[in-house]
């Protein structure tokens, strides 16, 4: 996902010298995703492609007051958005991070390049069941179908990560289960463990209520920004 983040000063490790304590104070109860420490800070404010496709999907569905007829792409819902909700909605926890891991994956990657003629447009759900997409376009998806089904944002991550097997950055969704952190990858046919994948080195993971900070990469607090 090439110019998917910027990053500048590594402050981190200088924030986790100072303040060891901030690497726990949100969510200490929650496994680590990959092994990480994390640093929590609230407010998505400055992630302005997370933070501005959340405001476009809340939005879309506002100003969906029916289904969507072939051609249409404004003012209306995907049928395929409604069914997909409606068979989440009685399973357990589990599984419905299955159904929609591997319910999503059957969409072609399409690049943003290709849909939007744009390196790094962030695709509401109603437009990837449109159009398809890339790997973050995966996730946001997983992800809100997931809120839509009702799956609390505490239990829920999307995760911009380092991808060291493929040498590019890449995002994905984990969720935790009793106890573990679960990761549903465009990459990946199952559901597996954040443990099960040793090449992956997130760089932060966010939710509608804040950010994490992952270490020991050289990240600054200050000055991380998505482009």
């Amino acid at each position: 996902m090439r110019g998917f983040i910027r990053f500048l000063l590594p402050l981190a490790l200088l924030v986790l010298t100072l303040h060891p304590g901030l690497a726990k104070a949100a969510g200490a109860s929650q496994p680590s995703i990959f092994g990480t420490e994390e640093i929590y800070t609230p407010g998505i404010e400055r992630f302005y492609k997370w933070a501005g496709m959340l405001q476009r999907w809340h939005t879309e569905e506002a100003s969906a007051f029916s289904f969507c007829e072939p051609g249409q792409t404004e003012g209306c819902m995907p049928r395929e958005w409604l069914r997909l909700v409606a068979e989440l909605r009685s399973l357990d926890l589990r599984a419905k991070i299955e159904t929609v891991n591997s319910l999503i994956n059957r969409y072609p990657y399409v690049t943003s390049e290709t849909n939007w003629h744009e390196v790094n447009h962030w695709e509401t759900p109603f437009e990837f069941l449109e159009r398809s997409g890339q790997c973050q376009d995966y996730a946001i998806t997983k992800y809100l179908l997931l809120r839509e089904a009702g799956v609390p944002d505490s239990t829920l991550r999307l995760v911009v990560l380092r991808d060291d097997r493929q040498g590019a950055d890449h995002a994905v969704v984990v969720a935790y289960v009793d106890g573990q952190t679960l990761l549903l990858d465009n990459q990946l046919h199952e559901v597996v463990p954040t443990e099960n994948i040793p090449y992956y080195r997130p760089y932060y993971s966010i939710n509608e209520s804040g950010w994490w900070l992952h270490t020991p990469n050289p990240l600054s607090m200050a000055t991380i920004a998505v482009k």
